[in-house]
């Protein structure tokens, strides 16, 4: 088993971006223990859509885009992904309307730490 840390920063899709607006930290940092990147994918899918009220379908992991950062080299590596989800939002009359956002995830695998090494 091993742990994943995911970091969230939420935006507005680039089409309803002038119409709407999405707090970028609205999802906290998870960790989740699991025993593969993808096993750890589904669990996090489960927590936003039962805590963050932000729904990620199996289809939206599927269709995920890598996120790349560049290296000191100048070389791309890959540290999480884009994904696609929705949420409700209020309109100003009081009405919900669904609205698509992109959630762009980095991922750090954790390691845990032997504190005897530094004795």
């Amino acid at each position: 088993m091993s742990t994943y840390m995911f970091r969230t920063t939420a935006t507005m899709k680039e089409y309803n971006a002038r119409h709407w607006w999405i707090t970028p930290d609205i999802i906290r940092t998870k960790y989740i223990t699991a025993d593969s990147l993808k096993a750890a994918l589904m669990q996090y899918a489960v927590d936003i859509t039962n805590n963050d009220y932000i729904t990620i379908s199996t289809t939206a992991i599927k269709n995920r885009a890598p996120m790349y950062i560049d290296t000191k080299e100048g070389t791309p590596q890959q540290i999480g992904y884009v994904i696609t989800g929705k949420t409700k939002m209020q309109r100003d009359n009081g009405t919900w309307t669904t609205q698509y956002i992109d959630l762009w995830i980095s991922v750090d695998k954790l390691e845990s730490v032997n504190f005897e090494e530094a004795i």
